[in-house]
Formats: structure tokens, C-alpha cells, sequence
């Protein structure tokens, strides 16, 4: 398949392994990538502080990028950015060519297990991994089933992970409580976020983990700042990373 690759701005500036790790594995799997030129932030930080016109500026720039580009599906590794871009495209352009694009957005995992259907791997994992289960991913994206519901859960990226050989998937107390980065609100309630992630980032490393996984880097970035700052025996990586490892 023809992938364009959706780069959020945090990914681009901050994480750029990420990116990096999500085009390699993708051309592993014989997907041809492309990178439409032009992309800029989602909104997501602009929405999140009620300053919508200058989200609109910079939502229709992004999904300008992506008009008119020849591809079957644009790939993104971020979760939260993923479902600003969704929500910021439909408010603000209703055009048949943005909802074009809109039918063609997939966060990574989602589209390694929903349309790629990934199970085999060339290369073990041995470790011990701490699932992190961000809020954007599970509750708006249904990557996985939240606590709070009743029934059969689901889980998209424990079902991919769980077929690398070596692996063993633990989850810390509270699976899918809230780290506390939450875009802004890291900015605007600073201490509560600080305490959240603290909270997060203990737990992960009760566990006994080597490594904290998960598919939103911003929240991965927010805990690798605690771990460090606290000293946890634990490591972050973003799925990508290691499932280009395991290719």
C-alpha cells in the first residue's frame, strides 16, 4: 500500500526517532511511504487554549498538505494529535476533499492491526514492558477498551506486541489512568500534572519493567521527564521503536 506519512509537529521537533522508527517499519512491511511537504501542527494546542481562529489558520494549512496526495491511507504515530487532526478537519472545512482525507487517517497501531494485520517477527524481544495506555488513544481512537466498561475487553496493541517472541506485558496498578500531561494542561495546572505523571511513572516502574511502551509520544515524553528527574530503573519507548526492532 501507498502510505503518507503524517508527522506531528511534537514528533518532528521532539521525538524525531519516532518518525524515523514508523517509516522504517512500514517499508519493512513492503509499503511504499511518502511525505506530502507543507504539514504543520494539528490545532490541538490552540483548541485546547479556546484560541480557535489560530487553530483554523494552522488545521487547514496541515490538511492542505495532505489534499490531492495519492495514497490509500496516511499514517500517524501520535494518538492525540491523530484525533485533533480529525476533529479540527471536520470543524473547519466540510469539503469532499477533506473528508477525503479524513476516511484516509490511521494512527500506526490502529493501522498495523486493523488493516495490516502484523503477526510475524523476524527479532525477539526479551524484556519485560510496561503497557501505557493513553487516554486519546483508548477512549476517542478505540485502540483499547477502557477500564470503566463493562464486557470482553480489547487491547490493539497488546494483540501486536504479543506476538514478538521474549516479550512478557505487564500493566501498572491503574492501567489507564490519566499520566497528567493532557496537552496545555501540563502548562496551565503544572503541579497537578507534575504529580500525575509522578504517580504514572512509579507505578510503571513498580512493575519491574525495562521499558514503559506506548503509541502517544507526548505522554512518553512527559514520563521520560519524570523518570529521569526521579530516577526510576525504567526506560520509555514509543511502539514504533520497538516494533522496528522486532521487524
Amino acid at each position: 500500500m501507498k502510505i503518507a506519512l503524517f508527522t506531528p509537529c511534537l514528533v518532528n521537533q521532539m521525538t524525531p526517532q519516532v518518525g524515523i522508527a514508523t517509516v522504517e517499519l512500514l517499508e519493512k512491511l513492503g509499503h511504499e511511504v511518502v511525505y506530502p511537504l507543507g504539514q504543520t501542527c494539528c490545532g490541538q494546542p490552540m483548541t485546547n487554549s479556546g484560541c480557535f481562529d489560530d487553530a483554523k489558520k494552522t488545521t487547514l494549512k496541515l490538511l492542505n498538505a495532505f489534499k490531492g496526495v495519492e495514497c490509500d491511507y496516511i499514517v500517524c504515530p501520535a494518538a492525540s494529535c491523530m484525533i485533533a487532526a480529525k476533529e479540527n478537519f471536520h470543524e473547519f472545512d466540510c469539503s469532499p476533499e477533506a473528508t477525503a482525507v479524513i476516511g484516509k487517517l490511521k494512527e500506526l497501531t490502529e493501522f498495523l492491526f486493523d488493516i495490516d494485520g502484523l503477526k510475524q517477527f523476524n527479532k525477539p524481544f526479551p524484556h519485560r514492558v510496561s503497557m501505557q495506555m493513553s487516554c486519546h488513544g483508548i477512549r476517542m481512537l478505540d485502540l483499547a477498551s477502557p477500564s470503566e466498561t463493562m464486557g470482553s475487553g480489547y487491547n490493539k496493541m497488546e494483540s501486536l506486541l504479543s506476538n514478538i517472541n521474549g516479550i512478557e506485558l505487564v500493566y501498572p496498578e491503574r492501567r489507564d489512568e490519566c499520566c497528567g500531561f493532557g496537552g496545555t494542561f501540563a502548562l496551565d495546572e503544572g503541579g497537578v500534572s507534575g504529580k500525575m505523571g509522578k504517580d504514572k511513572a512509579r507505578a510503571h516502574s513498580n512493575t519491574g519493567a525495562d521499558y514503559v511502551v506506548g503509541f502517544d509520544p507526548s505522554c512518553l515524553l512527559h514520563l521520560d521527564g519524570v523518570i529521569r528527574k526521579q530516577g526510576f530503573p525504567i526506560k520509555t519507548l514509543h511502539i514504533a521503536e520497538l516494533i522496528n526492532n522486532a521487524l
